[in-house]
């Protein structure tokens, strides 16, 4: 497996208060996804990895937002794509649960299955429920880009354990994105 060197990382919304800006209720996914998106890049930087932000604050629309992403990332030299999401469903109480992290790829092979394995691994450690990797092939970033993408939902916005076990660990949720990534090779 080759080495990650150029990556490009986005929060998959348009910035908070604008259209297609995410799910929110215990967490704001459009404001936490840019929080650990920043977080993964510096500790990738520092790892001697080229992070590109890829993040879109200006969409008209939500496919004005996908479309912009899509474009941004492929204007990189890079190998691998990270979409930073946080995934909803039913807003819920705490039941001493987590609803977890989950991986969304286009197609469940090569380095990018490899490193969405290890992210889905590494954030489970933080005390998420590991629901792995999904397959979409319906979402524009998996898509529309060029390299290898991968969807990370960090964990769900309207789950109160979720919710407390992030807002506990955002670092931890940056590292283990990171990691996973720097130990592909």
């Amino acid at each position: 497996m080759p080495k990650i060197t150029k990556v490009t990382v986005h929060a998959g919304h348009n910035k908070n208060g604008k259209i297609a800006c995410g799910a929110s209720d215990y967490i704001d996914e459009s404001k936490e996804a840019r929080i650990i998106c920043k977080k993964v890049i510096r500790l990738l930087k520092r790892n001697g990895v080229k992070a590109y932000n890829c993040t879109v604050n200006n969409g008209t629309s939500q496919s004005d937002v996908l479309k912009k992403i899509c474009r941004k990332c492929n204007a990189r030299d890079r190998q691998l794509d990270i979409s930073i999401h946080f995934n909803a469903a039913d807003h819920s109480r705490a039941d001493g649960k987590t609803k977890g992290v989950e991986a969304l790829l286009y197609k469940n092979d090569g380095i990018k299955a490899e490193i969405a394995k290890r992210m889905c691994e590494q954030i489970s450690r933080i005390g998420f429920t590991n629901r792995g990797i999904k397959v979409r092939t319906d979402l524009s970033v998996l898509k529309n880009t060029t390299k290898p993408a991968i969807l990370i939902e960090v964990c769900f916005v309207d789950d109160q354990d979720d919710a407390k076990l992030y807002k506990a660990n955002k670092d931890a949720v940056a590292k283990a994105i990171a990691k996973a990534i720097l130990n592909a090779a």
